[in-house]
């Protein structure tokens, strides 16, 4: 089992607007963030995210956070 030495976000259902922000290059260099419908939320794949945490400062609604 591999274990990370960072946090991995997580996105909240209830604040999530599906705007892509998170999901756009300039916030996810890795496209560690994947959506594949405009209307369906986006999700965090873990084995791509290196918890460099700018998808939560891009997002508007708050709605990526770290535990």
């Amino acid at each position: 089992m591999i274990s990370a030495n960072y946090r991995v976000p997580n996105i909240d259902p209830e604040k999530c607007h599906s705007c892509r922000k998170c999901v756009a290059r300039q916030a996810c260099r890795l496209k560690a963030l994947v959506q594949f419908e405009a209307h369906e939320l986006p999700y965090v794949d873990q084995a791509m995210c290196r918890g460099c945490l700018v998808c939560v400062e891009q997002c508007p609604f708050r709605a990526i956070t770290v535990e």
